[in-house]
């Protein structure tokens, strides 16, 4: 049993308090709590608290301390549940001590899954070119469940990740790039694949965006590639030579006509 011989507020947080205790002739610190510990414990000089007391005491603290960096963590922006365990895990707090900030954290609607599921899918249909499959990844590794995910996954719809599949083909195809119309295509849809759309939807997209070269773009951007292929190849001759460029320019997305066109005519011949 041990009697508290003083309480002080402590100089640079006076919503602090240090406990002291008799220890022996001596007067020796105990422990520290914020006010609402020691308001809830009603701890005063003079009063006796024994171990189970004291422990009771220092866990309630605890809790405190850890909900206070809960509430500074979540002051940024919205956070998932897994998110907060991680963040006070660091902090070294224990696991019953989690557990018991989340359960009052939900109760007072400070975090809630569901909600920020919701929340980030309205973020990334609005403020990216992502779709759904690379959402469904950000999600999973904050902690948000399968359930929760799909129902928040509902709200981006086949027309609008079709709508945002044009809006990303038409900005990023360039009629005048020095590629070919194939080429460009194929990067582009590898792109949007990476982004989490799905094939249907890329497919739809490339149909509604409505985009190519003409003949003369697509002609020029072969030129470009064949006079790199021609300084790299011009040491073959004959048939040697003409297949080697073919292959290359074929492997770029070149139609074999424009290539012929090039190859039977005299672009390159002063290279």
């Amino acid at each position: 049993m041990a009697v508290i011989t003083r309480i002080s507020a402590q100089q640079k947080n006076d919503e602090r308090f240090n406990v002291f205790i008799q220890k022996g002739k001596k007067e020796e610190f105990a422990f520290s709590v914020d006010a609402d510990v020691l308001i809830k414990f009603q701890l005063q000089k003079g009063m006796e608290i024994d171990e189970d007391e004291w422990q009771e005491i220092i866990e309630e603290d605890e809790y405190r301390k850890a909900f206070n960096k809960a509430l500074h963590f979540l002051s940024y922006r919205m956070r998932t549940v897994h998110e907060i365990a991680a963040y006070l895990e660091k902090k070294e707090v224990t696991e019953s001590t989690i557990k018991r900030v989340i359960d009052k954290l939900s109760e007072y609607d400070f975090v809630n899954d569901k909600t920020f599921a919701d929340s980030f899918v309205k973020t990334r249909m609005n403020t990216s070119f992502k779709g759904p499959g690379a959402i469904r990844q950000e999600l999973k590794k904050k902690g948000i469940g399968e359930g929760d995910t799909e129902e928040a996954l509902d709200q981006f719809t086949y027309e609008e990740q079709l709508e945002a599949s044009v809006k990303f083909i038409q900005k990023q195809f360039r009629s005048n790039a020095k590629r070919s119309e194939k080429e460009q295509k194929q990067k582009i849809a590898q792109q949007l694949q990476q982004k989490g759309f799905n094939w249907e939807v890329i497919e739809m997209a490339f149909q509604e965006a409505k985009i190519s070269q003409t003949p003369e773009e697509e002609k020029e951007a072969l030129l470009v590639h064949a006079r790199k292929a021609h300084q790299k190849y011009k040491k073959y001759s004959g048939f040697e030579y003409e297949s080697r460029m073919k292959r290359f320019l074929y492997s770029k997305g070149f139609d074999s006509s424009v290539i012929s066109e090039v190859l039977n005519g005299d672009e390159l011949n002063d290279l």
